[in-house]
């Protein structure tokens, strides 16, 4: 399908939207519609080099929010029309990390900044046939992404998707970094 999004093709360097092709979604994959993505600051260092990533060019976005719109063949648990939250670390649930409480350091996540899926194939291309890779295995940046389901997290659908994509990323590690500061460091609301 054709798609929107906002790629880099080098660092330093800055974001231009641009128009995609998406492929399908195949076995425990999903496809969504953006409804918001956040722009957090490892956006931003991609852009700038301070954060390397293997290739480019690469579709941005690591926190965002939307609707399925289709579900990948064999594909359980998921159907067309979920809101989900997109998670910047997979967490397969079965690897020796997840299965012993360490969902952040999941073997699926190992590769977010390689690029390519974790099969290693692209899901995204430029008009004229080049591959782009998708920044942490989503792409939030582009106005349809397709993700692996272990990067995606079921939320109710009287949610608001706006605020909530907030916490694939920012909330997270945000609160997550206060939390481990010293109480005179922290900032009062």
């Amino acid at each position: 399908m054709k798609t929107r999004g906002a790629i880099l093709r080098q660092a330093p360097g800055k974001y231009e939207v641009g128009d995609l092709v998406l492929d399908e979604p195949i076995e425990d994959e999903i496809q969504v519609e953006l409804v918001a993505s956040g722009l957090c600051h490892s956006d931003y260092h991609v852009a700038t080099g301070d954060l390397p990533v293997e290739r480019f060019p690469i579709c941005g976005g690591h926190e965002g929010a939307g609707v399925v719109q289709k579900v990948g063949p064999n594909t359980r648990g998921w159907d067309i029309g979920d809101h989900v939250v997109f998670s910047f670390l997979p967490a397969c649930g079965r690897c020796h990390w997840c299965a012993t409480g360490h969902q952040n350091l999941c073997d699926r996540g190992a590769s977010g900044l390689s690029g390519p899926r974790a099969d290693g194939s692209p899901r995204l291309r430029m008009n004229d046939g080049t591959n782009v890779d998708h920044m942490l295995g989503i792409s939030t940046f582009a106005a349809h992404t397709i993700a692996h389901v272990n990067s995606a997290i079921k939320v109710d659908k009287d949610l608001p998707l706006e605020k909530l994509c907030l916490l694939g990323c920012g909330v997270g590690t945000g609160w997550a970094r206060r939390s481990t500061l010293p109480k005179s460091a922290r900032a009062t609301p």
